[in-house]
């Protein structure tokens, strides 16, 4: 396909362009002109004692449920809705209800696009009985700040972020305020975090998916299972806005006929012999530069965050990954099948019912114009919609595709948060981020009720390459659990042009859930886990000591080394994030493995904070501070009498000879910290490593105890070695 030629305008096209452009701004400057006072301008000064936000709005009856559990919460929490259900007017009726108890009441709105914030003024201003005078924005080039005039402040959120907290804290007098977050997953994110410090009396968050549980860019760049090894749910939305206390999935909004009837088709298409062969080969390059990178610390996610950080960008291996891993998305973005495959879809479809309204979704906007410019070429009714074209166009586009004039509408991601999309009958995801929320709000554009939906059964069809780490959604989520079986088809297309698709018995790869959705009752000790690999990553070593993915030691009690009682030869596991359940990771032939172990009370917690030291006098075997357990750290190896030593090249130095040590004090102190090992050894101390701190003090860990030695010969440097007369390096920093 020839991009440029595509793109290029006749000059009778690029006549009408420029006519359209004209006259629609002519008009928009006539229109500013010749506006009027409406009725409500003129009452500006008149504030409504008590507010109406919903123009005799009859609430659903999930929204009526929802106000009551919020109300029950002291008016704090999330509700987790699909999107079109109506979470706006559940948000309207919230402030409505509020206002009429607390009539000092102030309302923050956060949103997190402009065009967002847009949408939330329209709706206010269009269902209520309040002036425009009443309500502000901040964002988007306004600076509007609460008053005594404006009382509702719609924000956009890295605005909100900077300004609000003090804005708030700078109001004369305590005000009662409500702070509403639309698309709560989006303040989860650390910059965000900032927006939480504003003082609030009441919270309400809004989202289809607030957990923060799909990065939305990179989650699908890692083929290893280790990925999630560093996952955490950080649970911030719920303590700063408070707990999930409504919930409503696809599957229960279609049986409440909340959103229409729907179908999701799911097509795996395939690489052609030379996509193949190029995928392959970069793939086996970003396994083997993963592999070489990979750190305890450093693994799936984790490792491609350090990569793009200044320190990994020093790195040329890292920067190769980094290359590769979009080079590969680019090439399954670009494979040959898929654009075929649309341009059928949409023939077929309109061929079907002339009437169809069809949204088309990819996540680069090149090839989203490459769609526009092809489908445009041969005949069809279509308009771009992406974030690099300007506001306006971008409204028109919209406007088009609303009215009908418009029937296909390209769109890159942009599309699946913030804009209050006109209902489509069919919408194709033909390249996506393997972001589960990305997919859901997906849907939810599409499933929008509007004018002209009728009875048409709206159907939402999902492109996949086929044995790619493109297939990898169908692990990380449930779609027959949030949206029905039965409204999921899976079909195998291949040789597009020329074949119809086969249908398939099930998702190329099953669901694997969270460590929360497994029954509690089916978790046997010592059975493999059937949930997700998830959570915080421990090592432990032969004498029971655990260190946390950054060598810190983590405090432990008795239920917990009963737990790890199978590590004898030491090993690494995980905690999960919400149930805590404890796993066993083992590598075999098909990858890695979990072994569950049980389950923890709580997280489990490294040994930090502050100790004092002044009064610290400790004698050879008393337990230690394990908080001052890390520094320089050495082998104890039995294979000779000195125990002590270090690794050079690969090889064991030991330390010098006691009696070729002529500091009395020295050697004093190595003859005493080797007497401490060994009687460390006769009590079952089976250890393998000690440490030299920051205060020259020797010690060792075991099942989670420090224990002290002495104090280094060498001071802070440790000791010295054989044939080396100057202190050692450590083999490592704790």
């Amino acid at each position: 396909m020839n991009t440029q030629k595509n793109l290029d305008l006749d000059s009778l096209e690029k006549l009408q362009f420029v006519q359209l452009l004209e006259l629609t701004e002519w008009a928009a400057r006539r229109e500013g002109r010749g506006r009027a006072l409406s009725p409500t301008d003129t009452k500006d000064a008149i504030r409504p004692p008590q507010w109406s936000l919903l123009r005799n709005t009859k609430l659903l009856p999930w929204q009526e449920q929802a106000l009551g559990r919020w109300s029950g919460a002291g008016n704090r929490g999330i509700a987790k809705v699909v999107t079109g259900a109506g979470k706006t007017v559940f948000g309207l009726a919230a402030i409505e209800r509020l206002q009429k108890a607390n009539s000092d009441l102030l309302v923050a709105i956060i949103v997190p696009t402009i065009v967002l914030m847009s949408q939330w003024q329209d709706e206010v201003l269009s269902r209520s009985n309040l002036p425009p005078s009443m309500v502000g924005t901040l964002g988007g080039g306004s600076d509007d700040q609460f008053s005594g005039t404006i009382r509702i402040l719609i924000c956009v959120l890295n605005s909100a972020a900077r300004k609000l907290p003090d804005m708030v804290r700078s109001l004369p007098g305590k005000h009662n305020l409500l702070m509403i977050v639309d698309e709560c997953h989006r303040a989860g994110a650390s910059e965000m975090r900032k927006l939480f410090d504003t003082p609030t009396q009441f919270t309400l968050g809004l989202s289809a998916t607030p957990e923060r549980d799909d990065p939305p860019e990179d989650s699908d760049i890692e083929e290893s299972d280790d990925e999630s090894f560093n996952g955490k749910n950080d649970g911030v939305l719920e303590r700063e806005i408070g707990p999930i206390f409504f919930e409503m999935n696809y599957a229960q909004a279609i049986d409440q006929g909340v959103l229409a009837a729907f179908t999701i088709e799911h097509y795996a298409i395939s690489l052609n012999a030379e996509e193949r062969r190029n995928y392959e080969a970069i793939s086996r390059e970003i396994t083997d530069l993963r592999q070489q990178l990979e750190t305890r610390s450093r693994r799936g996610l984790a490792l491609i965050r350090w990569c793009r950080s200044v320190a990994g960008s020093k790195d040329l291996r890292a920067r190769r990954l980094i290359g590769l891993i979009a080079d590969r998305k680019q090439l399954l973005y670009q494979i040959e099948e898929r654009s075929k495959a649309v341009e059928r879809l949409v023939r077929e479809a309109i061929q079907r019912d002339h009437s169809s309204r069809i949204i088309i979704f990819h996540e680069s906007i090149a090839e989203v114009m490459n769609i526009f410019a092809h489908l445009r070429r041969v005949g069809y009714r279509v308009l771009a919609e992406h974030s690099d074209l300007s506001d306006r166009t971008r409204a028109q586009a919209i406007s088009l595709f609303r009215s009908g004039t418009a029937q296909v509408l390209v769109s890159a991601k942009s599309l699946i948060e913030g804009f209050n999309v006109p209902s489509a009958d069919i919408g194709i995801v033909v390249a996506a981020s393997s972001s589960v929320r990305q997919r859901i709000q997906t849907l939810g554009r599409l499933l929008r009720r509007g004018e002209g939906n009728g009875s048409k059964r709206a159907r939402l069809i999902v492109l996949f390459a086929e044995n790619t780490v493109d297939d990898r959604i169908y692990e990380k989520a449930d779609w027959n659990g949030f949206v029905g079986a039965e409204r999921n088809e899976y079909f195998r297309w291949v040789n597009v042009a020329d074949t119809s698709p086969t249908r398939l018995s099930a998702a190329p790869r099953e669901y694997v859930p969270a460590d929360y959705e497994l029954d509690a009752n089916n978790l046997k000790l010592g059975m493999p886990y059937p949930g997700k690999f998830e959570g915080e990553s421990f090592t432990v070593d032969t004498g029971g000591t655990v260190l946390d993915a950054h060598n810190r030691p983590v405090e432990l009690d008795q239920d917990i080394i009963s737990r790890l009682s199978e590590f004898r030869g030491g090993g690494r596991f995980l905690v999960t994030p919400k149930s805590h359940h404890v796993l066993k990771l083992t590598r075999n032939t098909a990858g890695t493995e979990a072994i569950f172990l049980g389950r923890l009370p709580g997280p489990l917690r490294s040994a930090t904070g502050r100790v004092s030291t002044a009064d610290l006098n400790p004698n050879p075997g008393d337990e230690y501070p394990i908080q001052l357990a890390s520094g320089k750290t050495f082998s104890v190896l039995q294979r000779d009498e000195r125990l002590i030593a270090r690794k050079e090249r690969g090889q064991p130095v030991f330390v010098e000879r006691l009696e070729k040590i002529t500091d009395v004090e020295k050697r004093s102190r190595l003859e005493n910290i080797q007497a401490g090992l060994k009687t460390a050894y006769r009590k079952g101390h089976l250890i393998s490593r000690i440490f030299v701190n920051d205060l020259g003090h020797v010690g060792y860990l075991y099942q989670g105890q420090a224990y002290f030695l002495g104090n280094a010969p060498e001071g802070t440097a440790g000791f010295s070695f054989e044939n080396h007369g100057q202190t050692s390096r450590s083999e490592s920093q704790k």
